[in-house]
């Protein structure tokens, strides 16, 4: 097996409805780290935030149509049955169903700001390598300083060759903004892909 085929991207995340961002991001993540795939996660119930406003199964579908036409994509439904679903927990199945696999968690900085509140994220490095993105950031400079020394001062300085930083393409685009424009009846078509448009459309989450 080729020494690429080893290193996987893994963004995870509620996806309340998955959108442009999310796919850029990956996008953004794969080539600048040279991996070979991106698995796209949505989180079954995180302990952390409220109910998703649509079901697993939408959430999955969701991705499963965004992600079908590239060929380095692809969704899980590892997090299904996981009720509250913790990414340490998942981080070690993912770790034990694929041994040979080097994993990409990959947060964006409003995530990384706070994931000393995350469930045991002592442990994470144990399990996968760290990539935070600017997603959020208005400015980055000082940032890559900023994951650098929080990540020694969190995990010790192994976390010198396990943490990273990465600036995204800045899109000010979130589901929660997509969220309040499905409620309001406003369109989100061309801030999701077609698929996820057309799929919230044929279940009548959208009339327009």
């Amino acid at each position: 097996m080729d020494k690429l085929e080893h290193r996987i991207g893994l963004l995870g995340g509620t996806f309340d409805p998955p959108h442009l961002a999310h796919l850029r991001i990956a996008e953004e993540v794969r080539i600048a780290f040279s991996l070979s795939e991106i698995w796209f996660i949505p989180a079954g119930n995180p302990p952390h935030k409220k109910e998703a406003f649509f079901s697993f199964e939408d959430r999955l579908q969701m991705l499963i149509a965004a992600t079908k036409k590239n060929p380095h994509f692809k969704a899980l439904d590892i997090e299904k049955e996981e009720i509250p679903s913790y990414t340490l927990k998942t981080l070690q199945k993912l770790k034990k169903l694929y041994s040979q696999k080097e994993f990409y968690l990959i947060v964006g900085m409003d995530a990384y700001s706070e994931i000393e509140t995350w469930w045991h994220y002592e442990n994470f490095l144990e399990y996968c390598n760290l990539i935070v993105v600017s997603r959020g950031l208005r400015d980055w400079k000082g940032a890559e300083e900023f994951v650098k020394e929080k990540a020694e001062k969190l995990w010790g300085k192994e976390a010198k060759d396990k943490v990273y930083f990465l600036e995204v393409f800045p899109f000010e685009l979130s589901s929660t903004l997509l969220r309040s424009y499905i409620k309001r009846g406003k369109s989100i078509r061309y801030l999701v892909p077609e698929e996820i448009y057309f799929y919230l459309k044929e279940r009548g989450f959208i009339q327009i």
